[in-house]
């Protein structure tokens, strides 16, 4: 059976690492580049911390490509305090031996889908900055690619970054909307989906520590945001939405709920900046250019991630 080529982009911190560590150890996709952005971090950090991925998963190493450093039209906003200044939870590892390729990650894109046209699923967990600059350099990009996921937004929710804008759409949402415009019909997993069933708790914590070396390092990467969800909401455990996000896009049967609607970017708004707002009512009578997934099998998606995560390589 052909493995399913897939290119992950991604800001790479704590839950980016979890969804890194996953995709790589399944054996029917192939992950033909990682492609980095700035975005939870300087791009150099990400960078770094998807080599540590790559080191932790104990698999095989796709080639990285650094991508953009800021985003579009704005400066760059990070979350260190989300994810530690390190990204990692403080561990403070040392850098890995793997060195990033010389093509930039948006020439990269665009260059895998002119090879394999058709074929390549792409996923991002970042800003969409590297996505938007692809889609700028080749016009028929959304004819190339077989699908695009996105890990953004808050579907009808509240933000995590604003009241009502979610951090990956905020960083940069001119790209986003220049991703909604590219005709790429994106299909949006937002931060509220990993807030409610998928959302580890005190039990799912407990069996991350006695697993195995892996499922250890999972846990400890996270350790600023256990950390901050106790703090501001009172809630023992963490919410993953990359991992969330991946575990969709790699088993689509887990999703629940899904609905297509007509999407723009709020971009230059001072109260509103980076929603993605969504025309469910189809007030404004247009065609829908994005999917919006709203509800994910809970259950299901754990034990996906326990099976992986629990063993070592």
């Amino acid at each position: 059976m052909q493995r399913r080529r897939i290119v992950i982009d991604t800001d790479t911190a704590s839950d980016d690492v979890v969804a890194l560590l996953y995709a790589l150890r399944q054996s029917d996709v192939v992950i033909e580049a990682i492609t980095v952005v700035a975005g939870n971090l300087p791009l150099e950090l990400c960078v770094k911390n998807a080599f540590v991925s790559i080191e932790k998963a104990g698999t095989y190493e796709p080639p990285v490509y650094m991508g953009a450093q800021k985003p579009l039209c704005k400066e760059l906003f990070t979350s260190e305090y989300v994810h530690g200044s390190d990204g990692m939870g403080e561990m403070l590892l040392p850098s890995q031996k793997g060195v990033a390729q010389e093509e930039h990650a948006a020439n990269a894109i665009v260059s895998l889908a002119r090879k394999y046209p058709g074929e390549i699923d792409l996923i991002t967990l970042g800003p969409l900055t590297n996505l938007a600059l692809a889609a700028i350099l080749e016009p028929n990009l959304s004819s190339l690619l077989s699908s695009v996921w996105v890990m953004g937004g808050a579907g009808s929710k509240i933000g995590n970054i604003t009241p009502v804008a979610e951090f990956n759409l905020f960083v940069d949402p001119h790209a986003a909307q220049i991703v909604l415009d590219a005709n790429l019909k994106p299909q949006f997993i937002g931060w509220d989906v990993s807030t409610d069933e998928t959302f580890l708790n005190e039990k799912d914590m407990k069996t991350l520590e006695k697993g195995s070396e892996t499922s250890r390092f999972a846990l400890r990467c996270n350790k600023t945001l256990v950390e901050l969800n106790a703090k501001y909401w009172g809630r023992i455990g963490f919410d993953l939405p990359d991992p969330t996000a991946m575990i969709a896009f790699l088993h689509p049967s887990i999703i629940e709920k899904q609905r297509e609607a007509f999407c723009q970017m709020s971009c230059d708004d001072s109260v509103t900046q980076g929603q993605l707002v969504i025309d469910w009512q189809n007030v404004l009578g247009k065609s829908s250019n994005a999917t919006i997934i709203e509800k994910i099998d809970g259950q299901k998606f754990k034990k996906l991630l326990f099976d992986s995560l629990l063993v070592d390589c």
